[in-house]
């Protein structure tokens, strides 16, 4: 009953528009916020959400003899943070170690920690490359590189090698002098 007396003053038309135009504004309105909210999922998943702080390498300066490890610690945006896999790559005296982090969870911040235990190496001067990927897909070895650290260290022979080395060496020389 009130349309019809709205109806006198305006038109029936009028009204008719009027109500859809309220329509409008309200699908507006959703898509709007359905745009706000995939803007913030997007920048979420897109920004580097850990760094590596540190990479130790124990013993500092491992014997050709020593089992050596690996202890990386890091920071994440989000808790709890852990790594969900690795792949070491050994090529030479370039090493590489690729870790793949799940850093999902509660918007606070935490600290992870990773240990990989190696082989002893021959004696020479390495360099360890260690980069950390995020793992927000579940998917195995995908994921955005997120930061890199890398060390390099000294693999020294055993004392022990030395010494007989140098004890053997005038004997060498004695029958090296003998043949002659």
């Amino acid at each position: 009953m009130d349309t019809d007396l709205l109806s006198c003053y305006i038109g029936k038309d009028s009204i008719n528009d009027f109500g859809e135009e309220i329509k409008m504004r309200q699908m507006k309105k959703k898509i709007l916020m359905i745009f706000a909210v995939l803007l913030i999922f997007v920048c979420q998943v897109s920004a580097k959400t850990f760094d590596i702080l540190n990479v130790d390498v124990v013993p500092s300066q491992p014997l050709d003899t020593d089992l050596i490890t690996f202890n990386i610690s890091g920071w994440a945006a989000h808790a709890p943070s852990f790594v969900d896999y690795e792949v070491y790559s050994p090529n030479g005296t370039s090493l590489r170690l690729d870790l793949y982090l799940d850093v999902w969870g509660l918007d606070a911040e935490s600290n992870w920690t990773y240990s990989k235990q190696i082989q002893p190496l021959v004696q020479g001067i390495y360099s360890l490359e260690v980069n950390a990927f995020d793992n927000w897909t579940g998917n195995p070895w995908y994921g955005t590189l997120q930061d890199t650290y890398t060390v390099n260290f000294t693999v020294v022979p055993e004392p022990a090698t030395i010494a007989l080395f140098s004890l053997g060496l005038p004997f060498s020389a004695f029958f090296a002098k003998r043949k002659i």
